[in-house]
């Protein structure tokens, strides 16, 4: 009878391991996905299947039901080794709701005008392009960089599972990706952002527009630093400056590039400046007030 049920055993152990390497042979042509040597491949051959007592058969046949059933998915990664599926289904999860917290920020801003020209009198008055618009023409793969000083912070990249190196990997992203979601994190990009502006005010040597900035809002400062040109604009006084170009007084046309660097660096803080101070968005419209009534006078 001891026979008989070892032999059941065997029978069956041997039918898992065919529907196995079926499986590893469907996820390598649908999915492109190498299983066959990795960790999950817990396949052994008949002639060891043979050998085994009944409880290595039994705990052999549970690790092989695991794998044939149809809860068990891999997604490639960028070697085309297997990731456990719902391990990068979390990666999608977190990534997402980064993602749309992130647009979330852009919808409340996206229709603001940037700035136009100054009138006579010197105000500055609105120009014709919004934020949304001069993102749409400037639209790049630079979400892609790893550099977060160059990151699109209102489309963070969402990862395909190839372009994962590892499950190592993979982890350190579902990490970052968490503490990128969670309380704290816009504080601390925007120090990050304040280091960078205050590495290069210092360096271009501009006091009043560097403490102009700096009583900026943390809402308008956003606004300044990742949706208009200043960044672009500090960067080529900054660039000007290391590179010692300033000095070169012979050459009229540096002191013109540096000129107008400066002119639209300052104009954006003057725009910056009338933006809302909670969501560094253009400022609502006051509503009319109404019209005052006169007192009518009474007769005596």
């Amino acid at each position: 009878m001891a026979s008989q049920e070892l032999n059941a055993l065997r029978s069956q152990a041997l039918h898992l391991t065919k529907r196995s390497t079926h499986k590893i042979s469907r996820l390598k042509s649908a999915q492109d996905v190498i299983v066959a040597g990795s960790e999950y491949d817990t396949r052994v051959s008949p002639k060891l299947i043979r050998r085994y007592n009944s409880r290595q058969l039994e705990a052999y046949i549970r690790r092989q039901e695991q794998f044939v059933d149809r809860s068990t998915q891999f997604v490639p990664d960028a070697h085309r080794r297997p990731i456990p599926a719902a391990e990068f289904k979390q990666l999608n999860l977190v990534q997402r709701a980064r993602y749309d917290a992130a647009q979330a920020q852009l919808n409340t801003k996206g229709d603001t005008l940037l700035p136009g020209s100054y009138d006579a009198k010197g105000n500055l008055k609105p120009g014709y392009e919004t934020i949304k618009q001069r993102r749409d023409k400037m639209r790049s793969d630079r979400k892609l960089a790893g550099n977060p000083s160059v990151n699109d912070p209102y489309e963070p990249k969402v990862n395909k599972s190839t372009d994962i190196a590892n499950r190592h990997a993979l982890k350190a992203l579902i990490k970052q990706a968490k503490a990128q979601t969670g309380p704290g994190w816009d504080k601390k990009e925007l120090n990050r952002q304040i280091g960078e502006f205050s590495k290069m005010i210092d360096r271009v040597g501009d006091a009043e527009s560097g403490e102009r900035v700096r009583k900026l809002s943390p809402a308008q400062f956003r606004t300044l630093w990742n949706d208009s040109p200043f960044a672009v604009a500090l960067s080529q006084q900054y660039e000007i400056v290391r590179s010692t170009m300033i000095d070169e007084q012979d050459k009229p046309w540096f002191a013109q590039v540096i000129h107008d660097a400066f002119a639209d660096a300052r104009k954006l803080i003057d725009w910056a400046e009338q933006l809302d101070p909670e969501t560094g968005a253009a400022p609502a419209p006051k509503e009319p007030s109404a019209p005052k009534q006169r007192k009518r006078k009474r007769k005596r």
